[in-house]
């Protein structure tokens, strides 16, 4: 009996170890997660739009528009085997659906008191614009906005307009760029704003390319203020 009582103690012990051990991975892998910059390369080069996100300036590809055309073997096998598998596949969903609907049938439904929600006072109202806004100023302050290239022709129809289409744009591009890095970072490799005054080809090939990086940890730390003064004030009766 003795050594039964010492087997059982030894394997909760050893899983309680393991369980420890997991957990403590766990909790390793969401402080990598919060305290880790995430980042997202993003560029625009010949009409492409390419989204590559990832951590630790590791970057998968997760987003391209306009999207690459299928190749030709990738579509669905037709012929007898084609058709026979789609007509399967038909039924399997039809089936499903009919269960579905089935099942919600037979379901009793509970008809239950309309739930009186809380009414907003400006009290509430002051407490959401105050929320919104710190967790705003949280989002912008943990934004990096670094290796930004941007190589663009200005052109027009003839090289006059071409000119003042330059000038237009240069007049609104730098204050525009001075407003946004009072609130979010911005660091620059290249910023080249050309006159294109060329022939039919373009002579400057257009390019824009940056990595949006920030710290979740800030962003969670707000949010999760924010709901406590939620709470706290019975912010969230009025929309539950």
């Amino acid at each position: 009996m003795m050594g039964v009582l010492m087997a059982l103690g030894w394997l909760l012990l050893t899983l309680l170890k393991i369980a420890g051990v997991l957990l403590l991975i766990l909790l390793v892998l969401l402080a990598l997660v919060l305290l880790c910059p995430l980042c997202a390369d993003v560029c625009w080069e010949g009409g492409v739009l390419t989204v590559r996100a990832g951590a630790l300036g590791l970057t998968l590809p997760v987003f391209q528009w306009p999207a690459p055309e299928k190749p030709a073997g990738s579509e669905e096998p037709k012929g007898f085997w084609g058709k026979l598998k789609a007509k399967l596949r038909a039924r399997r969903e039809e089936r499903k659906r009919k269960k579905a609907a089935a099942k919600e049938a037979k379901r009793p439904k509970k008809e239950t008191a309309p739930r009186r929600k809380a009414k907003l006072t400006l009290n509430i109202l002051v407490t959401i614009l105050r929320g919104a806004g710190r967790l705003t100023k949280a989002v912008f302050g943990s934004l990096r906005v670094t290796k930004i290239q941007v190589c663009l022709g200005v052109r027009g129809e003839d090289p006059a307009e071409a000119a003042r289409a330059y000038g237009r744009l240069n007049a609104w591009l730098y204050p525009s760029l001075g407003v946004i890095d009072r609130f979010v970072y911005l660091d620059f490799d290249e910023l080249r704003i050309l006159p294109d005054f060329g022939s039919a080809e373009p002579t400057v090939a257009d390019r824009v390319s940056f990595r949006l990086s920030a710290r979740l940890l800030f962003i969670v730390a707000a949010a999760l203020r924010v709901l406590y003064e939620f709470w706290r004030e019975k912010v969230l009766d009025v929309f539950l």
